[in-house]
């Protein structure tokens, strides 16, 4: 039988994503063997959307320390103080375009690739707009900087990452984050929004046993 898949739909400027990174991590370790990952991209702030985060995005400031509290994972400094002096363009685009770059060039990196990028702005305040960013992380992973960039700068990373809006939407991942788990054709949500590892994982435990049941 061919693996399930375990879909992990995100946005890069979503909080309770970055919250959820180290629950979806510890999944991926738990089931290892199990599971094949993919990592779509959702298109949080897009089009009108765009903006500065004190103009547009000032949920994500006061959302803050409810995601600390619930996941326990904390934003870092440098962060805070983006977020406070609030010039920061929140645009989902770029980011979007990167893990989609790297979906294509190096799937296996694709999730610890999701991971970075998140530390990144949230721990570490970086800036996801610039290219820069990107290309540290791309080293830090073993993945060909040359490459990155050639695909990255592409028509094809903006159709992509567009493609993959569209097809969360059509999916039903209308939240961020979203766990989908597919079983050759067919797929199906598991969770949506910010959900504890005790709770997935006993979901997908039982799942994954009466799959081996009927296949056997």
């Amino acid at each position: 039988m061919t693996k399930p898949t375990l879909i992990y739909a995100y946005d890069p400027l979503c909080g309770w994503c970055y919250g959820f990174y180290p629950v979806l991590e510890k999944l991926l370790q738990r089931f290892e063997g199990k599971l094949d990952a993919e990592v779509k991209t959702g298109g949080l702030v897009t089009g009108e959307r765009v903006t500065s985060i004190k103009d547009g995005h000032s949920y994500i400031i006061d959302g803050m320390q409810q995601v600390e509290k619930v996941t326990g994972v904390q934003f870092g400094q440098n962060f805070k103080l983006l977020a406070e002096e609030g010039s920061y363009i929140y645009d989902s685009l770029p980011p979007c375009r990167a893990q989609v770059t790297v979906n294509k060039l190096a799937l296996d990196k694709a999730v610890p690739f999701a991971g970075a990028m998140q530390r990144a702005l949230f721990k570490e305040g970086k800036n996801l707009n610039e290219t820069d960013t990107y290309l540290q992380i791309t080293e830090d992973l073993g993945i060909d900087s040359g490459s990155f960039l050639e695909l990255y700068n592409d028509d094809w990373s903006k159709i992509e990452a567009e493609s993959e809006f569209a097809w969360c939407q059509k999916a039903g991942a209308t939240g961020f984050p979203t766990l989908m788990l597919k079983v050759g054709n067919e797929f199906g949500i598991m969770a949506r929004g910010y959900r504890p590892y005790d709770t997935i994982e006993s979901h997908l435990h039982h799942l994954l046993n009466n799959l081996e049941k009927l296949t056997s």
